[in-house]
């Protein structure tokens, strides 16, 4: 396909999140519906005391995050912006640090998050990401758990959907995908749920859930950050964040 000049839409990943730690009884490590903070933009760091600390990071002036209620689900959400004049790649992040014990004291860690996207041309065929992803130490920056929402690959948005992906370390890289058997062909303008579950002293995937429908996933490696060539994982959740990315892949208006 020709590529005719710069492609843009608008998307919004909408979040209930909430990470949990699974020790005998399930106890809640953080979580947040949005309930109790301020309407408007997410401010820099230390952020908004309304705000309960969400700040931008690493996005140029165009992205933003903003707390709002508008949505179709009960509450507020973080509503995650990328501007129809954002050029290809050209991100926006919403980071939240967190204090954490050091995890590898938990059998099970739990990630959840209700989602919902919406984009501003359903017959657009360019690519659409969204990831929410959870880093951590004992060096920073290091991935431990998390997951992307995507669509496109050249299909056109209204009829190839949305889909969960996963990725597992592969022994070499990170680009090995988990196999995945659900949460294909998800429905846009309207809310999802996904949870993953990993185990730390298998360092594997326990399961993933998308809506109502579950995955065992044993047997894959959890994922890794690169550290001087070293791959390595992470035992303390540190941050939180979600980000979306406008792909401009194939030319087409959106």
């Amino acid at each position: 396909m020709k590529r005719t000049g710069f492609s843009f839409f608008l998307a919004a990943f909408v979040l209930f999140c909430k990470a949990v730690l699974l020790a005998g009884e399930p106890a809640v490590f953080y979580e947040t519906d949005f309930d109790l903070l301020a309407l408007g933009a997410t401010q820099y760091d230390p952020g908004h005391p309304e705000q309960d600390g969400w700040f931008l990071a690493g996005a140029a002036d165009f992205g933003y995050g903003e707390i709002q209620d508008g949505m179709a689900n009960p509450g507020r959400a973080l509503h995650e912006h990328a501007d129809r004049n954002a050029g290809s790649w050209e991100q926006t992040i919403d980071k939240r640090f967190l204090a954490p014990p050091d995890l590898s004291i938990y059998p099970q860690v739990t990630l959840e998050v209700d989602f919902y996207a919406t984009t501003s041309n359903l017959e657009a065929r360019n690519s659409y990401i969204a990831a929410l992803e959870v880093f951590g130490g004992p060096h920073p920056g290091y991935y431990m758990i998390g997951f992307s929402v995507t669509s496109g690959n050249g299909d056109i948005k209204g009829e190839a959907g949305l889909r969960v992906n996963l990725s597992c370390f592969n022994g070499s890289d990170n680009n090995g995908p988990v196999p995945l058997t659900i949460g294909y062909n998800l429905a846009w303008e309207t809310w999802h749920h996904v949870r993953v579950v990993i185990d730390q002293a298998a360092d594997s995937y326990v399961s993933l859930t998308v809506n109502d429908q579950t995955q065992t996933l044993e047997g894959y490696a959890l994922p890794r950050s690169n550290d001087e060539g070293i791959w390595k994982r992470g035992q303390l959740m540190e941050s939180i964040q979600t980000l979306i990315v406008p792909v401009d892949d194939f030319g087409e208006s959106s």
